[in-house]
């Protein structure tokens, strides 16, 4: 408890004054003169100037000849407090996603690096476009140069939006459940399937239990779909993002499940 009321006490001091924060911020780019911090910042000299003197006591900036710069301490903290607050923004601005959703799909790795979905695009379907989802995943698959993707559930559509990629030549590595691998290998072609493996722009894989995330990811965008905590995957939300930090954090969570499936074995 000692060490929470330690970091509490740190993360209050700096979260309390917005002015600290954006000193803090403007030093991430290097070492500032007080002229510089208020040229960037537009804050008052005084407000500058009092406040990075207490920076400076607490540690987290030091002061070299004329300018001041981040301490390790202050370069830490803040790094902490920037990614904080953009988990605190990723969840408040989808809430109902994150919170009536199954997320036991992602390790506490995954959650931890939740701040790289800031900016994410929560795409819902309504009364006017109830297929809005599928629309839209529809359009992010035909436009694809390459794919990764887990599938949860046997959509009739998909397999013949894999089949298009893999006969035009698009790389598409796949993943699924065991009780849906047949549907699949079935509805892309037993015949695409053999020829995609053999000129190595497709693979697929299953696990022998079900899969309780939908993610695909290209080099332009990711998606996530999650099962609602009933137990039925819920096709009316889908979390969209074509930034890196995403990207980036959707194949680090493909990678892992990738390691752990088996792969297709074809007669």
């Amino acid at each position: 408890m000692y060490y929470f009321s330690v970091v509490g006490e740190e993360l209050k001091f700096l979260n309390n004054s917005d002015i600290r924060i954006k000193v803090l911020v403007d030093l991430l780019d290097g070492p500032l003169k007080i002229r510089d911090i208020n040229r960037k910042s537009l804050l008052s000299y005084s407000s500058i100037s009092s406040n990075i003197h207490k920076l400076c006591d607490e540690g987290y900036v030091e002061k070299i000849h004329n300018s001041f710069q981040l301490t390790n301490l202050g370069l830490i903290y803040i790094t902490i407090l920037l990614d904080f607050r953009d988990v605190i923004s990723t969840i408040t601005n989808n809430s109902d996603f994150w919170l009536d959703h199954d997320i036991s799909s992602l390790s506490l790795d995954d959650l931890n690096r939740l701040s790289s979905l800031e900016g994410s695009e929560l795409i819902r379907c309504n009364s006017m476009d109830i297929y809005r989802t599928h629309k839209e995943f529809k359009r992010l698959f035909k436009n694809s140069k390459n794919l990764k993707v887990i599938f949860p559930y046997l959509h009739p559509e998909y397999p013949k939006l894999i089949r298009r990629l893999v006969l035009k030549g698009i790389k598409v590595e796949l993943i699924v459940s065991k009780d849906i691998l047949d549907g699949f290998i079935g509805d892309i072609g037993k015949d695409v399937v053999k020829k995609g493996i053999y000129d190595g722009n497709f693979s697929i894989k299953y696990f022998n239990e079900d899969v309780k995330i939908a993610l695909a990811i290209s080099h332009e965008f990711v998606t996530v779909g999650l099962f609602k905590l009933d137990g039925t995957y819920d096709q009316n939300r889908l979390l969209l993002s074509n930034r890196k930090r995403a990207i980036s954090w959707g194949l680090t969570i493909f990678d892992s499940y990738d390691e752990n499936a088996l792969p297709l074995i074809l007669d």
